[in-house]
């Protein structure tokens, strides 16, 4: 069986099927580090391409050589229609201008997979609807779930997100049925827990394994150039216990996704790449406390050098929020697992 990755970010939402990966071509400058050395730490030898152009050749020659690509899976970029998109310019892009979007959509139409998986935000169906998507995708049978993530086993309470699969028409027709059916149906993939059972065995810092965070002392911007340190933004968190969300009086800064903190025992908000979310102590949270909170098992390694601490705590948290929700991929590869003559037919491949 062979998969690639079409804008996998760092491998997160491949992980569960790294066994069977073939290439993932990241157009996205923010996942690349030097000698690609986060995506080795967990893929190894298989290449991690930079540009459309790579995918063109690549893809051509392992056609030529390997055979037919079974699956894709992919998370293109979701900022067209994001809430912190929207913040900074006050209005939505159209997807379909979006080079990441369009790059997925051409690869699926190129390749014809067997499956594919795509992974985005729900906004994206108002601007782009389902029929249009059926368009690009004419020789398939698509399957579309729009739920919070933790009907999957996520914690991320307010996380919503569109999973769309499409299925190859051209399979046999109770083969068809069969994986239709299990793609049909979501489940948790795990139970879901509070943030204190996430991050229970994270109390001392860690950077091997990417448990690390900025010095307190250093002073970060919150708000339109509002700044403070982190020690004088631990002591206002402790001093407001049961605060959620940094104060902000500004209107222009009200749609922001903003400052905030997980309390130990809620659910987690939203993770994302800034470096303004806190833990229940006020600290801010680790590469590897967002990864937990993810769903990112302990063994995804996150690559850390202490010569550039800062960059490689912005690597990490990129690596691991700008992404799906791990329990998605492992999902897919649990469902497809259940259809014994699909397994065996990508495995003959």
């Amino acid at each position: 069986m062979k998969v690639i990755g079409i804008n996998g970010g760092n491998g997160v939402i491949l992980y569960p099927f790294r066994k069977y990966l073939t290439h993932n071509f990241e157009i996205r400058s923010v996942f690349h580090t030097p000698d690609d050395i986060q995506w080795k730490l967990n893929f190894g030898d298989i290449p991690f391409h930079r540009t459309i152009v790579d995918f063109y050749e690549k893809y051509m020659l392992d056609e030529l050589v390997y055979g037919k690509i079974d699956i894709i899976i992919g998370a293109p970029d979701c900022g067209h229609s994001s809430i912190l998109a929207y913040s900074r310019a006050k209005h939505l892009s159209d997807p379909l201008e979006n080079e990441s979007l369009t790059f997925f959509l051409r690869s699926v139409a190129i390749v014809r997979p067997t499956l594919f998986l795509m992974e985005n935000l729900p906004k994206i169906l108002e601007m782009v609807p389902l029929e249009s998507f059926q368009k690009f995708f004419p020789k398939y049978k698509l399957i579309v779930h729009t739920l919070p993530v933790t009907e999957w086993g996520n914690s991320q309470k307010t996380r919503i997100r569109l999973v769309m699969m499409g299925i190859d028409s051209s399979l046999p027709e109770e083969l068809l049925k069969k994986i239709q059916y299990q793609l049909s149906y979501v489940y948790k993939v795990k139970e879901l827990k509070t943030c204190e059972e996430l991050l229970e065995g994270l109390d001392e810092e860690d950077p091997e394994f990417g448990h690390i965070r900025e010095d307190i002392d250093d002073i970060i911007t919150l708000y339109g150039g509002f700044k403070l340190s982190l020690r004088e933004i631990q002591k206002f968190w402790l001093n407001h216990p049961k605060l959620k969300r940094w104060p902000v009086n500004d209107k222009k800064f009200t749609t922001a996704p903003g400052v905030y903190r997980n309390l130990e025992n809620d659910y987690p908000a939203v993770a994302r790449k800034a470096n303004r979310q806190f833990n229940h102590m006020g600290l801010q949270m680790s590469p590897r406390e967002l990864a937990r909170i993810q769903g990112v098992p302990d063994k995804f390694k996150l690559h850390f050098d202490k010569s550039e601490k800062t960059f490689w705590i912005n690597k990490g948290r990129v690596a691991v929020t700008k992404t799906p929700p791990y329990q998605i991929g492992r999902w897919f590869y649990n469902q497809l697992r259940k259809v014994e003559e699909l397994w065996t037919l990508l495995k003959n491949t």
